[in-house]
């Protein structure tokens, strides 16, 4: 019976005029995170469907544990090809976006210490560098997700639980839109495609941010705040001495959010 549905869905995707593979290309970049895995999937195929074509990549635990089941997944399906490790930079500067359906809780420690050890580490960092979006699903690291709680990883102390948020944070800050796996494709299609931004699941600055370096900006404002701003059709209040990220900047100019400081000047 799965396969029989399976076939249905390949050629129902097949068939559909919008997946021509027409709307540039997209960097998906798999870590061994196992939370929303079924969900990531059914991201990626409507990526296919929205006109994408589609760059897979796997971090070495990933390829281990989830590459075999992804192609085989994905077989037959249009627009979607595996990169070479040599080729990376390459396909990177091709690519319109960088998405990582499963972000695990080492690619985000290693992210946030900006480690590029792997192949995965080294596209999301240098796509930050490149100004490129970098969509993440943030359930495979969050401790307050309730795949996470499925498997018993929600009984940290405090002390840990707030490590973990100072990386998600510290990742949004470097750039990085954090979102639920299950918003990858509206994200994606809000920040390439100018399309409505998607529900937001996740209140934005709920972690603990870093102290910031003496003569550095209190904060900086990301671009994931910049989408719930626009979803909610609010202001962001950015307090004084605050910094925009580049993408961030680029959103809030294209989607007319007002940036506004304690003086209420906006910029």
């Amino acid at each position: 019976m799965i396969q029989e549905i399976t076939e249905r869905v390949l050629r129902r995707l097949t068939q559909r005029p919008d997946a021509t593979g027409d709307r540039g290309e997209i960097l998906c970049v798999f870590t061994a995170a196992t939370v929303g895995f079924s969900e990531a999937l059914r991201q990626i195929r409507g990526l296919i469907q929205d006109g994408f074509k589609l760059r897979l990549v796997f971090s070495p635990h990933a390829e281990q544990l989830l590459a075999s089941t992804l192609k085989r997944e994905l077989d037959g399906l249009p627009h979607v090809s595996m990169i070479e490790p040599a080729t990376w930079l390459k396909v990177l500067k091709k690519a319109r976006a960088v998405a990582v359906p499963l972000l695990s809780l080492n690619t985000l420690s290693k992210l946030s210490m900006l480690l590029a050890d792997n192949t995965a580490t080294n596209i999301v960092l240098h796509a930050l560098l490149m100004g490129k979006p970098v969509v993440a699903a943030r359930n495979g690291a969050d401790p307050r997700d309730k795949g996470r709680e499925g498997l018993g990883f929600h009984r940290g102390n405090p002390s840990l639980n707030q490590a973990i948020f100072q990386r998600l944070q510290t990742a949004e800050d470097y750039g990085c839109i954090l979102t639920d796996v299950g918003q990858i494709r509206e994200t994606l299609k809000f920040v390439l495609l100018n399309e409505r931004p998607p529900k937001v699941k996740y209140s934005v600055n709920t972690s603990m941010p870093l102290a910031p370096a003496a003569g550095s900006p209190k904060r900086f404002i990301t671009a994931a705040e910049v989408l719930f701003a626009w979803r909610t059709g609010t202001n962001l209040n950015a307090g004084s001495g605050s910094a925009m990220t580049p993408l961030a900047r680029e959103l809030a100019g294209r989607h007319g959010v007002v940036i506004e400081t304690d003086k209420n000047s906006s910029r």
